[in-house]
């Protein structure tokens, strides 16, 4: 019987996260041959077999499920000892971080923080992903370094930190053929088509529960997805999106677009970042929040 190795634990670890050899293969940059012979050693060790195929997914066993826990804890454990007290060199790092992101911030955000990467950390790689039920459980289980929108799930049993704040304002077409001047009234907003972003995972579902709490019902003939098209659609349309005040200044430079004040009020929101207590005292993490703080804090 041999003893199991941490690089078996990161394979078996890969393989329940990912329920596929082959992804787990690619996260861990092996090949599929050598993950496959990594996998025949571990159900050797337990004899089980700890993965079982279910049509293209790798169903973990019972034991699997068992001892998925206790491998977490291991890794996290060899990965507090190398980075015990060691510090973070951004210029010289390669480290990919993994950021959960609104889709809002992919576009006001991300494009300034990779051009700073780009001059102060050229090796270092961020991988993104959407905000969603299982952003929590990835942060506890150090999959996502660090989480940034308005996300109020978040504000309970995670560290955080305001980076600002937002308000909503109303967005039309510049050469829209009712709404005209600068000021936008209350009977015109109600007598306007809207368009409604879904967006899955963020707080932006408080804007409909604050305004039915205002008596204030919009006729929605859109429901969007994520903010992402919004802006073409008040451009090709008369139609009147509700939407965060940056996410409005930035669509503005694309053309045919005019912000107006809502003729109602709704309460602002604070963006902010969000990282779990197992990344409070890692270096490299520690770098992302102050360079995010630094960037975006106003």
């Amino acid at each position: 019987m041999f003893d199991v190795d941490v690089r078996l634990l990161q394979l078996f670890h890969a393989i329940f996260r990912n329920g596929s050899i082959s992804k787990a293969a690619i996260s861990l940059n092996i090949g599929q041959p050598a993950a496959s012979i990594g996998l025949n050693k571990l159900r050797s060790h337990f004899s089980d077999q700890l993965f079982v195929r279910v049509g293209n997914h790798m169903e973990a066993t019972d034991i699997a499920k068992e001892l998925a826990p206790m491998v977490m804890e291991a890794l996290e454990h060899v990965r507090a000892v190398n980075e015990y007290r060691k510090a973070f060199n951004p210029l010289e790092s390669n480290q990919e971080f993994t950021l959960s992101m609104t889709d809002i911030s992919h576009l006001n955000l991300l494009p300034t923080l990779l051009q700073y990467l780009r001059v102060h950390a050229p090796s270092v790689r961020l991988n993104v992903v959407p905000i969603g039920g299982q952003t929590a459980a990835m942060m506890s289980s150090g999959d996502i370094d660090l989480a940034i929108g308005f996300i109020p799930q978040l504000e309970a049993g995670f560290y955080q930190q305001t980076l600002f704040k937002q308000k909503y304002v109303a967005l039309i077409r510049e050469d829209h053929p009712r709404i005209t001047g600068e000021t936008l009234t209350l009977d015109a907003y109600l007598h306007e088509l809207h368009v409604d972003v879904i967006a899955n995972g963020t707080g932006h579902y408080i804007i409909e529960t604050e305004m039915h709490k205002q008596g204030i019902n919009r006729e929605v003939v859109i429901k969007l997805p994520s903010y992402l098209g919004v802006g073409l659609v008040i451009q090709e349309t008369e139609l009147l999106a509700t939407v965060p005040e940056r996410l409005s200044k930035l669509l503005l430079s694309r053309g045919n677009l005019k912000m107006l004040d809502l003729p109602f009020k709704l309460p602002t929101y604070s963006v902010k970042q969000h990282w779990h207590e197992r990344m409070h005292g890692n270096p490299a993490n520690q770098w992302l929040r102050q360079t995010c703080f630094q960037l975006f804090h106003c």
